[in-house]
């Protein structure tokens, strides 16, 4: 995933956050409920909003240490967590501690209501940034408010406003991306961001995510050298600055595919819209999510009734789903239809076929064979740890997965293997950061909530293992359900 598809997740976590700490309000500014920490919550927000969320949640948590009433401190830290299980618990501390009638209240209330599935996210920004108009962060959550509700044009006019006369440069980043957002990267009018970004770089002349933004706005327009060089400037410029290492990466990577020479496993499938739908069937499938995954396995067949690797898939889902019923006639298909297919595709289907009629493990050697073949194919490498993780081994499947991780960041399935291979090496610390890492680049699906539940249980605390079985059960991941179900039923004996 690109920055500039991230970045919305980094916005609608930290625009609320980007308030001035002090508890009396400056002139057209908003207090906060800082109490003892102000220093603290101001580092904290700062960070913030130049996407420093790892510096962010550190001085948040000095904040809370300092002063443990610091609302903002436990509001505002939640804003740039991505876990929503700890984003939940902070959130709900902060409306606890929060003095009814304080506008941050407000705030805290709406935040409240959004992650329990109620509301809007960003209720009560406009009409407090009326209240406060020189709070440049009040400014950032009324322009999402607007874009929410699809006033783009009015949106920009009064994030411009805000910027010109508050000349933040956090806003006309924000302006910027309202551009490389919601506009097509090859018009004119997605052009309208440079401007701003530059004026960002102006304003903040030492701001790292300033240059990760102009490579953004580049990498978005193919122009990948670009978008390598201002990556490079941005780590150079802070090594701390976790997306430039990270996008620098995904950009040499995405550099690399643009071009023919890339060694990856190309589909026979001439129809795009079936294409997609079995690339996301793979991710969705080493995610876990096999319904879905089984659904967009479907979905690319409708698109293309030929395409034989995708009935093969097909198959291969419906036997983690245990659906036995659904996986003959999907083989048979796949197996008709190979000799139309590409020869490493036609190995592919045979070997899932062998494998599913004989119990055998062909596939897996295979896997291997290809991924040697492909060295670009990040599905491919997955393979080498997705399907031989029980017969590699944890130090060979760490090997496997930092180099795949090393080269698309943005395969975070790795992250899950990762997290496994550390438990079976009994390094449960770095087993849990890694996890948690993938939690937080990936906290859209179930899964990374249920692995982490497994890694609370192998630290015998099974009251924070419920809380993430029950997250990924809410998510829809069903084998969480009885995990959660069974562990509830246990600690509720124990509590007798």
């Amino acid at each position: 995933m690109k920055k500039y598809m991230s970045i919305l997740a980094v916005f609608l976590f930290s625009i609320s956050i980007m308030q001035v700490v002090s508890c009396a309000s400056s002139e057209g500014e908003m207090s906060r409920q800082t109490g003892e920490a102000s220093k603290e919550a101001a580092a904290g927000l700062d960070a913030a909003h130049h996407v420093m969320f790892e510096l962010a949640r550190a001085e948040f948590e000095k904040g809370i240490d300092k002063d443990p009433n610091c609302v903002t401190c436990y509001l505002n830290k939640a804003h740039v967590e991505q876990d929503r299980v700890l984003k939940r618990e902070l959130l709900e501390t902060a409306l606890e501690l929060s003095k009814p009638g304080h506008p941050e209240t407000i705030l805290a209330q709406a935040a409240v209501d959004w992650i329990n599935g109620e509301g809007d996210r960003f209720a009560g920004y406009s009409d407090l940034y009326k209240k406060y108009p020189n709070d440049r962060f009040l400014a950032a959550g009324a322009y999402r408010s607007l874009q929410r509700e699809d006033k783009v044009a009015e949106a920009r006019v009064m994030l411009l406003e805000a910027a010109d006369r508050l000349n933040q440069g956090h806003l006309y980043n924000l302006l910027a991306y309202s551009y490389m957002w919601n506009v097509e990267p090859k018009s004119e009018e997605y052009d309208m961001a440079l401007p701003y970004i530059k004026k960002y770089m102006e304003l903040d002349p030492k701001q790292a995510n300033a240059l990760d933004s102009l490579g953004e706005f580049y990498l978005n327009k193919g122009d990948y050298d670009l978008a390598i060089k201002y990556y490079m400037e941005a780590t150079e410029m802070d090594p701390t600055f976790s997306w430039g290492p990270r996008n620098t990466a995904l950009a040499q990577y995405e550099a690399k595919l643009s071009h023919d020479e890339a060694k990856i496993m190309r589909t026979s499938t001439e129809n795009e819209d079936a294409d997609s739908a079995f690339d996301m069937g793979r991710w969705q499938l080493y995610n876990l999510e096999w319904e879905n995954a089984y659904k967009s396995f479907s979905y690319a067949i409708e698109q293309d009734p030929t395409f034989a690797l995708a009935h093969a898939m097909r198959a291969r889902t419906s036997s983690f789903l245990g659906n036995q019923g659904d996986i003959a006639d999907d083989i048979d298909i796949a197996v008709s239809m190979s000799l139309n297919a590409s020869d490493d595709e036609a190995a592919i289907i045979n070997a899932v076929a062998n494998d599913m009629k004989n119990g055998t493990s062909t596939f897996n050697a295979l896997s291997e064979r290809l991924a040697d073949k492909y060295l670009d194919d990040s599905f491919l490498a997955f393979e080498t740890v997705f399907a031989t993780i029980s017969e590699a081994g944890a130090d060979k499947v760490l090997v496997r997965a930092k180099a795949l991780y090393a080269m698309n960041p943005n395969f975070t399935p790795v992250l899950n293997m990762m997290g496994y291979a550390y438990m079976d090496k009994d390094d449960l610390d770095s087993a849990g950061k890694v996890l948690q890492e993938q939690i937080r680049r990936a906290s859209g699906s179930a899964n990374p909530y249920d692995s982490m539940a497994d890694y609370y249980l192998a630290m015998d605390n099974q009251v924070d293992a419920l809380r993430y079985f029950e997250q990924a059960a809410k998510m829809g991941l069903k084998a969480s359900v009885d995990k959660a179900d069974s562990l509830k039923s246990q600690l509720d004996k124990e509590n007798e």
